[in-house]
């Protein structure tokens, strides 16, 4: 099965540089995988202000997989939500659009109430966590 995963965030802000770095914890672990597609990482973010041109650039990939980072409910932070489809993106910064997807990974980093002051190390973390429950389950690995 090939897989497209888009990694979106930006590398200037630590809270929303969560998905650019799980990109780059998945390109290191897929390199050797001409079947799977990494997009969106530190060095080539996807973002609000390029994604309308990235959308051309994929626009005939298989199984989409978006991964991104999300405000909620304070009680819901770090928590991480698989759900099917497409998501907005952008609407932290109160501007969207949406980007379609087969499914859509979101980890909540804050919410409108509370923004916790993440560290580098706290944002790797929550990559580090996501990046090997994906590798392991599109390897079949026991999660």
């Amino acid at each position: 099965m090939s897989y497209t995963f888009v990694c979106i965030g930006t590398n200037k802000i630590i809270s929303d540089s969560f998905g650019p770095r799980v990109g780059n914890k998945l390109k290191k672990v897929f390199y050797l995988s001409p079947e799977i597609n990494v997009y969106g990482t530190m060095k080539n973010p996807i973002h609000l202000k390029n994604a309308m041109l990235f959308l051309d650039e994929i626009k005939n990939e298989k199984q989409i997989i978006l991964i991104d980072s999300a405000i909620g409910k304070k009680e819901e932070i770090g928590n991480t939500y698989v759900n099917r489809g497409g998501t907005e993106i952008g609407k932290a910064f109160n501007k969207s659009i949406y980007f379609p997807a087969n499914l859509n990974i979101k980890t909540v980093i804050g919410s409108k109430e509370y923004m916790p002051n993440y560290s580098i190390n706290q944002i790797e973390k929550l990559a580090d966590d996501i990046a090997i429950k994906i590798a392991n389950i599109v390897l079949n690995l026991p999660v």
